[in-house]
């Protein structure tokens, strides 16, 4: 290369992909946006354990769990379908929990046991990759929305460190979404709080440009990401009519029921540390680039 090529390149701008994800940027400085972050997800992680499950506080986030409880029987839905599953049933409750049924999956001969000693449930002995599939599908669909949520309020900002643009993209989905479940809902109190969820959302999407509406939807996906937890527990105190799929996943695999919760809150808790990184990465913004775009 000649000596005076060098100065003829043009370097990509500090907006660009290359620029986003390059790891010798020295403005990066993830250590406080974590801390942030971590404690803010911790404590809306305890409020939504507290608030799942107390008599009063329940009722009052009815709408935020019909949307949560749909969108984890909507991926057992769509995976039950690509394996060639029928549908015979859905079930959406705040309370009682969701429950898909899907017919076709499982095996139509029985499986032979390894030891002779073994005596298998019925279910573990029809098993098929199609029914594990479509069980673990609700838990990792679950997931994968609330990493979407999480990646979309964990933007690094001079201040907050949250990133108001892409907030206001995941509250049009859950503005939509909060709307879907008032065409079935059969009581008062359901009405009531979907009305109060879109409420509180319009009105933080106008206030302060929408500043603190990237909370509501680090809320939301908190709720998702980590459904395991208000699942098992909802089923531990309350006996709910639909069976958790820790419990599930017992009966069609065998281990205990607390086995399955333990791994299916490490790998939800994976999900989440890579949500964070993920938003360490893409958004960077400076405050006054956040208030411009917004």
């Amino acid at each position: 290369m000649p000596p005076n090529t060098l100065t003829n390149m043009t370097f990509p701008p500090q907006s660009s992909p290359i620029h986003i994800f390059t790891t010798r940027d020295p403005n990066i400085s993830p250590n406080t946006f974590q801390t942030n972050t971590v404690i803010a997800a911790c404590v809306m992680f305890l409020a939504i354990l507290i608030a799942w499950n107390l008599p009063v506080l329940r009722e009052a986030i009815s709408g935020l769990k019909l949307l949560t409880v749909g969108l984890h029987e909507l991926s057992h839905l769509i995976v039950g379908l690509i394996c060639g599953g029928q549908v015979v049933s859905i079930c959406i409750d705040p309370n009682d929990g969701g429950a898909t049924h899907v017919m076709g999956l499982m095996r139509t001969t029985p499986r032979i046991p390894r030891d002779p000693y073994a005596f298998p449930s019925f279910a573990q002995t029809f098993w098929s990759p199609s029914a594990v599939g479509t069980l673990a599908a609700g838990y990792i669909g679950s997931s994968l929305i609330g990493f979407l949520f999480v990646v979309s309020t964990s933007g690094r900002c001079t201040k907050l460190m949250l990133d108001i643009v892409a907030s206001k993209v995941c509250a049009l989905v859950l503005h939509i979404g909060l709307l879907v479940p008032i065409l079935r809902a059969d009581h008062w109190i359901a009405y009531a709080s979907i009305i109060g969820c879109e409420v509180i959302l319009i009105g933080l999407w106008f206030g302060d440009h929408g500043n603190a509406l990237r909370f509501y939807v680090l809320f939301v996906g908190v709720m998702n990401l980590f459904y395991v937890v208000w699942d098992y527990v909802d089923e531990r105190l309350f006996d709910k009519r639909n069976t958790s799929d820790c419990a599930q996943f017992s009966e069609l695999l065998g281990w205990p029921t607390s086995s399955w919760f333990i791994f299916w809150f490490v790998y939800d808790s994976l999900v989440f540390t890579s949500a964070i990184f993920a938003g360490i990465c893409v958004f960077r913004r400076t405050d006054d680039q956040m208030y411009h775009e917004a």
